[in-house]
This record gives structure tokens, sequence and C-alpha cells, in this order.
């Protein structure tokens, strides 16, 4: 992957701003953490050798409810809740989904089809922000997917993982890398800058999100 330039890195962080408002990350890192508490509290009850896989489950049903529930109120309008399939909403020209990173193990992402179907929809945005290709023909982004990442590197009283850091990322096509990652703490702190970047203007038509088929899950994620 090449690397961002400053100038690529802005541009791309004003994409995002432009059709992500504020307010719907801070409702997703909200629900993040919701969810991930109200699944360990339901899941401490279960005996130590049972805990593990019961945690595994019941977080991942109560942060989809709750991160289904702030994309909901945010007017992304997600995907029904149907089991382990993936909760996934659209705001301005993104598709916005979550994703697990056990202790920081930035491995075995590319395991659910669905999540490298989505993350294929930022070819345009690689070649657009990413790759310094000056005679490629410039290409409109009409697209695109990202990431809400939950990172469990934490234990609890329980000893079950725990949720420490929600951060934001643009996938490569390829799934192999990001295009762009930040802490979300970070990143919202671009909206509060008056001059690079403008708020966005929830007055636009958001485009309608394709119909999507209900054949893929994240496997506990």
């Amino acid at each position: 992957m090449a690397e961002l330039s400053t100038v690529g890195k802005k541009e791309l962080e004003k994409l995002v701003v432009q059709h992500i408002p504020r307010d719907a990350l801070m409702a997703c890192e909200d629900a993040y953490f919701s969810g991930d508490l109200k699944g360990r509290l339901h899941s401490a009850r279960f005996v130590m050798g049972h805990r593990p896989s019961a945690a595994g489950q019941n977080k991942h049903f109560f942060i989809n409810e709750s991160f289904y529930e702030a994309l909901q109120a945010q007017g992304a309008n997600p995907m029904p809740l149907r089991g382990t399939q993936l909760v996934i909403g659209r705001l301005g020209i993104f598709n916005i989904t979550r994703l697990n990173v056990p202790d920081h193990k930035w491995v075995n992402l590319r395991r659910s089809t669905k999540r490298k179907s989505l993350a294929e929809l930022n070819i345009n945005i690689e070649m657009g922000y990413v790759q310094s290709d000056l005679f490629a023909t410039p290409r409109t982004v009409a697209e695109g997917t990202i990431f809400i990442l939950g990172v469990m590197d934490g234990i609890d009283e329980s000893g079950i993982s725990q949720l420490t850091q929600v951060m934001i990322a643009l996938p490569a096509p390829d799934m192999k890398s990001w295009l762009y990652i930040s802490k979300l703490e970070e990143f919202l702190k671009l909206y509060d800058q008056a001059d690079p970047i403008i708020q966005p203007d929830k007055a636009v038509p958001k485009l309608k999100a394709q119909p999507k088929k209900q054949a893929d899950d994240d496997q506990g994620y």
C-alpha cells in the first residue's frame, strides 16, 4: 500500500467528515462500550470453563443490538438484526459496519466474505487519495466502506476480554492493510477545526443502500 501523503490524508479525512456526522461516530462509540459492558455482565454468571465461550456469544449479540440502535437513530438504515449477520448501515457514500480486533492482533480479518466485498468498494478511494499516480484518470467516489473497530485488549475482574478502545478505519480493497486508521477520539477532534473541515450537511440526500444478501456472518465478532 502506498503511504498517505499529508495532503491525501487531509482530503480523505474531509471526505469522511462531509458524509459522516460527528454524532453518528459518537453514537457508535457509545454503543460499542455499552454492548461490551452488557455482554460481560451477562456472561459473568457462567462458570470459568464456560465463561469465554459464553462471553464471545453474548458480547456479539449485545454489541450488535446497541450498534444497530445507534445506526438506526442516526438515520443509517441498518439491515435488520438476524443472528450472526453483520450489522451494516449507510451514511452518505459510506457503508458502516463494525469489527472486533482481539489484543491488537490484526490477523484473520479477511475471513468474512461480506467484509471483503465491502472493502472492495474502497478501490476508488485508494486510487484517488492514496496512490500517487499522476497519470491515473481521476475517479469519482460514489461508495466506500468504513469499519468501526473495537480493540479488545483488556481483561475485566471476571476474566472476560474487555473493550478498551474504538477506532475508525477504511480498509484497503484487498483487506491486507488500511487506507486510513485512527483512534476515534482523535478523529472526532477534526470536527472542531473551523478551517479545513466542513461540517456535514444533513440536508444532502443520502444514497439508498443496495439490498444485501443474508448469506454471511461475522462469526461471533
